[in-house]
This record gives structure tokens, sequence and C-alpha cells, in this order.
């Protein structure tokens, strides 16, 4: 999902579908097979409205996943533009419930977004706090056939545990044209120790290491913000890497039990809740400042 000389994110450029979409270096799966719809309801394509309303399926920049009916979690690097700033909400479209990212039909969610929130402290040279989520301007409806929301994981994976990645990323590194069908890829959580020694330091808090030591199985351009997905329950987001499916150099994900705290205060009605929470908590005080008072 990477490349060789030095580390970058994810986010796929389509030149050679449209010229006109300027977003480089996103990766696609290596090493995988296509992915099916009955495991994958969740999983979004997020792109450039501009470039996808020119030709459908071509502004495809980043994967997501649907957390809530409102909510798409994803990668903040996908969220910003080349000088690490955060784009407006009118610069995406969200699309999901197909493994086609070319087929517009009737089973197809479009969204438009309200709202990007990227992590505080996201920090590009490091990848630190690489989270991010995109609020859509219109709720998924429970019932939606081939669009589901999935759980965010309550405890992070161990080693050995069995994962699975998917994207419309690139299969071939250095290669810039995603695939049309959605592919996954089954890959291991690996230790962080000596992850972090092969990757001299790099690996911080909130990150995962998940791939094979031997290579050949990876997520590349394109893949970035994308699902991992392990036990059933969403583990990790696409972050960075070094090259794709290399040997040693494993993916590094966001870790979605460590910021599990900042996507819940931050979610479409996460906000709400806590605005909640802090008017009872009020109403509590006051109700008990009276009673003093009464005494």
């Amino acid at each position: 999902m990477w490349f060789p000389a030095k580390i970058t994110p994810l986010v796929t450029s389509l030149l050679i579908v449209v010229s006109c979409a300027t977003d480089t270096n996103d990766v696609k799966i290596i090493g995988g097979f296509p992915a099916e719809l009955s495991s994958t309801y969740h999983q979004v394509s997020i792109r450039r409205k501009s470039v996808d309303l020119a030709l459908f399926g071509s502004g495809h920049i980043c994967g997501g996943s649907l957390i809530n009916d409102w909510t798409v979690l994803t990668a903040a690097h996908c969220l910003v533009n080349q000088d690490d700033k955060r784009r407006v909400a009118s610069f995406f479209r969200v699309v999901g419930g197909g493994l086609d990212r070319t087929v517009e039909n009737q089973d197809k969610m479009v969204a438009n977004v309200s709202k990007v929130i990227i992590h505080e402290e996201y920090n590009a040279k490091t990848f630190a706090n690489d989270i991010g989520l995109l609020i859509l301007d219109k709720a998924i409806e429970d019932s939606h056939p081939t669009l589901k929301t999935i759980d965010l994981a309550t405890k992070s994976p161990a080693p050995g545990t069995a994962c699975q990645t998917t994207g419309w990323g690139t299969t071939q590194f250095g290669v810039p044209i995603a695939t049309v069908e959605l592919r996954a890829v089954n890959i291991t959580v690996q230790p962080i120790d000596s992850c972090n020694a092969t990757y001299t330091g790099m690996i911080l808090d909130g990150m995962l290491c998940v791939g094979e030591i031997a290579g050949g199985k990876d997520t590349c351009q394109g893949d970035s913000g994308g699902p991992l997905v392990c036990n059933g329950s969403l583990t990790g987001v696409v972050s960075f890497g070094n090259g794709c499916g290399s040997p040693n150099f494993v993916g590094i994900y966001s870790d979605v039990v460590y910021f599990r705290e900042w996507i819940n205060k931050h979610k479409s009605g996460g906000e709400k809740l806590v605005s909640a929470v802090f008017g009872l908590v009020v109403a509590g005080a006051l109700h008990m400042f009276r009673a003093v008072r009464e005494m």
C-alpha cells in the first residue's frame, strides 16, 4: 500500500480515468480476491464529487466504513488537500451499496457530505491520529438491502489475529489504476515491537501493524481509509505503509479501539449525547441546590 522511497498516504489518483482528478498516492489490494457483498455491507467509496459527477465511479479517492446511519469513518489523510488543510464538505460525495464502483443502480446509495471532521492532533508527517469522519447529509435507512453499519471493535486485536481488509485500490504497486470491483485480502496482526523495529520507530500509539512478514498480501494505493475487520468488528482504518506487499513491511492501520472514545464523541449523534449528558448533570445539580436551600 505504499512507495519504497518514502512513506506516503494511500489516497488514489485516477488520472488515467479522468484527467481532472488531482489527488495522488492511493493504493489497492495486493494478493487478494473478489470481495463478497454479504461481508462488506459497511464499505463505502469516498469520492471527489466534481469528478464523479462527470463520470460515475471515476471520483474514487478513499475507502470508508458506515458506523451509524449518518457517519462514515475513514483516515484523516483522505480528507485533506496537498497542503494538509481540511477540505470543505462540498468537495466530497459518498457512495455505497455495491461491489462495482462504476455501476449506478437502485441499490446504490449516493450521499453528499454535510461535515468533515479530522482528529485535532492529526500529523501529516508522522500519520499520528490518522482518523476522520464524514457526516452525511441524509440518514441511511436500516432497511437498505446492500448497505449496513458495522460495529466498532471493543478490544484491540492480539498478534496472530486473522483479519480482512477491502478496497478498490490498485492491485499492482506503482500502477495508478483502481479496480472496478471491490477486492479483499486476509492478513494477520503482527507484534508492535518487531514492526516498530522494521519501521525504525515510526509506529506510534494508536497504530496497528497488520499483514504478512513474507509479503505479497497488503493494501495499496486507493485503499486508504478503508476497513480492517477482525472477528466481525471494525478494528482498523487503512493508514500508511512502505511499498505494497513488501517483505517485512506490513501495513499500518489506525487502531479503532484506541480512538473509540473520540469516534463516539464526534460521530453524528455523539455531540448530541454529550450535550444531553451535560444537561442531565446540570439539571441534577440545580435540583440538589434547590433541595439544600429548602432544608
